[in-house]
């Protein structure tokens, strides 16, 4: 019996004949080819992960820091009811305007003040918001409390601002919360979302907006306890925000290609919902490629951050170059397919085409990297850019590099970064930074650099190895970006919080620790301090016929001839309204205090030409010396303070030095 096979003899032919081979070379071919290309659109989509992380990152520590700088602002602000027992309107006008918040953080609506105020002090403090030039001021809205806190500083006083005035933010359930918790702790806390009282007539999503309080205290109280803080609290600073304009001035351009939105809170809906520019709804498009739920920590209130990408945004995946990848693929395998064919016939120019065909690769892969070192560079718009190769020579640079610096691709191009150095810094410093980078991988901090025109400025820098898969340094990438104006509005907001915003002269905050300084430095020597206090005479008279404006100018002039008759050691403070007190850290006796005195008498005795007027004052001082009359701050003070009343009642233009006899006479 014969037995059967199942042949095929076409197939048999062709591998006969050498057709098989190429199809295999061609099946094989394009499987390479589909992994290719299915590895480069992941690729494509890791750059773009990373580009939006980055955004992440940048979008959260925005927000972060200009709500860090706006508490800075209201510290300072609070430093300034502080230090001062009245602060008049005018001075806190002055103040705001020295901060120039609409060019260095814009996004707020003011800056206002809210005092305490008793049930039993509410008519004296209307009346004194009328004299202050509020006529028909009044606490709103109207009703019985057991404790008011009444606007009664806003700045800008425009528009909406103006209207506040007189609001009683204790009214609200939402406010006296976030005003009670910061009076307890002591801390910055965020109101949470609500509906700002100058908004009510417009639309709630759009203008939700809130709140950050900071707490006041009488200054030098003690603060411990919660207890301690409650029965010390005078009012409270604050600043409110609209969501719009807020975000509008912190994120800038960085959010036309994201959609940012922010909720108050934990939760994300629509009640929780503080801002949503493109009116997406909670949770923004479902159908968005990347997305990020992040935490922000805000005046002790969580905001929750959702962040999706917009199609602007999705439309950067370079979908063609993956296309390329298979264009170029399946015409590689046709053409190998073809020398496949060649060599089963036993072609030679089979070995010559494929070797050009593996140039071509290689040449083609390291276009792809160049390419895509450049579109790296090119994507960081915001900040300098500067990237170095493995010796430390500048291999590209971004236009805001040259923004920054001055210098242009082709002036800094194979030089070191040295070229930027301003010569602040040791070289120990390098050294640490240097050994930093290389330990961690990363450095950043602020640094001193020059400009190409010779300019010093200050910048916040942050550098980061570049590996190859060996573990090799093959780059180093530096983002910068200059922090100069920042730096000097942080340094005017310090001054202003230890310094009389009429005067310029120090503040009763820094007098009290200057004063203990020099009580620390006389019981070290065994040496005599002196502590003076001036009051002007006949000055109220001249505000009342002149106006403050007038006598604003009179108390900046006896500030100046004040420290025109003192040392360079020694210390002229303006405590409020018209009251001086003068530090005289070294003194021999009470006489060399005496001699000084009665040369500011006769300064202040000179005649005032002031705004076309010709003034006349006089002063009143009372002088106490360590350690005759005291030998701590509070005994000096009031030894000082009741002198000074024994030369106001003995017919004023007079000095008096401390005696024992002498008692207070001032109630």
């Amino acid at each position: 019996m014969k037995s059967t096979r199942l042949t095929f003899p076409g197939v048999r032919d062709w591998y006969h004949q050498g057709w098989l081979m190429p199809w295999m070379v061609l099946v094989a071919a394009l499987m390479v080819t589909y992994m290719v290309w299915r590895g480069e659109q992941q690729n494509v989509m890791k750059d773009l992960q990373i580009d939006f992380d980055f955004r992440v990152r940048e979008t959260q520590s925005r927000i972060y820091d200009r709500m860090t700088a706006y508490e800075q602002i209201l510290r300072g602000a609070r430093a300034l009811f502080m230090a001062s027992g009245n602060v008049t309107q005018q001075e806190f006008r002055s103040y705001f305007d020295s901060l120039h918040l609409e060019e260095n953080y814009p996004g707020s609506q003011g800056i206002g003040f809210a005092p305490v105020v008793s049930p039993a002090r509410k008519d004296t403090h209307i009346a004194a918001m009328r004299a202050a030039g509020f006529s028909g001021y009044a606490v709103k809205p109207a009703g019985g409390g057991d404790i008011y806190a009444p606007v009664s500083y806003i700045e800008p006083l425009t528009g909406n601002n103006r209207q506040s005035i007189g609001y009683d933010l204790f009214s609200d359930p939402v406010r006296r919360a976030a005003l009670e918790r910061a009076r307890d702790t002591g801390k910055a806390v965020n109101s949470g979302k609500l509906l700002l009282p100058q908004d009510v007539n417009e639309d709630i999503r759009i203008q939700s907006g809130f709140v950050m309080f900071l707490p006041v205290y009488r200054n030098g109280a003690p603060l411990a306890t919660v207890a301690e803080r409650r029965a010390n609290i005078i009012g409270w600073v604050y600043a409110p925000f609209r969501m719009v304009d807020l975000m509008t001035g912190i994120l800038g351009e960085i959010a036309t290609e994201i959609d940012i939105e922010i909720h108050d809170g934990e939760d994300i809906t629509n009640k929780t919902m503080m801002y949503d520019p493109d009116v997406s709804g909670a949770g923004g498009n479902p159908h968005a490629i990347f997305r990020n739920t992040g935490r922000v920590e805000i005046g002790a209130r969580p905001w929750t951050v959702v962040i999706v990408s917009l199609p602007g945004f999705e439309a950067q995946a370079d979908s063609k170059k993956p296309n390329w990848v298979a264009f170029i693929g399946v015409q590689m395998s046709l053409l190998l397919t073809i020398l496949a064919w060649l060599l089963v016939q036993g072609r030679a120019r089979a070995v010559q085409a494929a070797e050009d065909i593996n140039r071509e690769l290689t040449e083609r892969k390291r276009a792809e990297e160049g390419l895509r070192l450049a579109a790296t560079v090119v994507k960081t718009v915001e900040e300098a850019v500067m990237v170095t190769d493995r010796d430390n020579l500048i291999v590209a640079v971004n236009p805001a590099f040259t923004a920054i610096t001055g210098y242009a691709d082709g002036d800094v191009i194979g030089k070191t970064p040295r070229i930027l150095a301003s010569g602040r810094h040791t070289k120990e410093f390098y050294k640490e930074l240097w050994d930093t980078l290389l330990a961690t991988g990363s450095w950043h901090g602020e640094i001193w650099d020059r400009r190409k025109g010779g300019d010093i400025y200050i910048k916040w820098l942050s550098i980061k190895l570049v590996r190859d898969e060996e573990g090799k340094i093959t780059h180093h990438v530096a983002v910068f970006a200059d922090i100069t104006d920042r730096k000097a509005a942080e340094e005017r907001m310090k001054h202003l919080a230890h310094h009389d915003v009429l005067t310029d002269l120090p503040n009763r905050t820094l007098f009290a620790d200057r004063l203990q300084q020099g009580l620390t430095q006389a019981k070290r020597d065994k040496s005599h301090l002196a502590l003076m206090f001036i009051d002007l005479d006949r000055f109220k008279p001249v505000n009342d016929t002149y106006g403050h404006a007038v006598g604003d100018l009179l108390l900046k002039e006896v500030a100046k001839r004040l420290q025109n008759c003192v040392r360079k050691a020694d210390t002229v403070s303006r405590i409020g309204g018209d009251e001086f007190v003068v530090l005289l850290p070294s003194i021999e006796a009470g006489q060399d205090a005496m001699l000084v005195a009665r040369k500011m008498l006769q300064v202040i005795d000179e005649p005032f030409e002031l705004a076309g007027h010709n003034l006349h004052i006089s002063g009143s001082i009372g002088i106490a010396v360590y350690p005759d009359h005291g030998r701590d701050e509070r005994t000096l003070t009031q030894c000082a303070d009741i002198a000074m009343y024994y030369a106001k009642s003995g017919g004023r233009n007079n000095v008096r030095l401390y005696q024992p006899d002498m008692r207070d006479i001032s109630q």
